[in-house]
């Protein structure tokens, strides 16, 4: 039998991330901050560059959290971003 290489870390573009993440969510216009983490399988979109969110609410269905500051929105957490992108399922 013949032996596969072990597969890489891929780290996706911030082009691919956020295609991602509009597929499941509709994003503001204007500047974001994208932290990805591919450990856990998320990606998390600041809409402001410094945040202390007061209050999050969730959509278990989609596996998003949405960050409030007072009536602010001013982040979301994706879960599960990989199984989005192009680079986690080669073809």
């Amino acid at each position: 039998m013949a032996q596969r290489e072990p597969r890489g870390i891929v780290i996706p573009s911030k082009e691919e991330l956020l295609e991602a993440a509009r597929r499941r969510v509709s994003l503001p216009p204007g500047e974001l901050w994208l932290d990805y983490q591919h450990d856990v399988d998320t990606l998390y979109i600041r809409f402001k560059e410094k945040t202390q969110p007061t209050h999050s609410e969730s959509d278990v269905d989609d596996l998003v959290v949405f960050d409030y500051e007072g009536e602010e929105l001013v982040g979301i957490e994706i879960m599960d971003i990989p199984g989005q992108l192009k680079s986690a399922n080669p073809s």
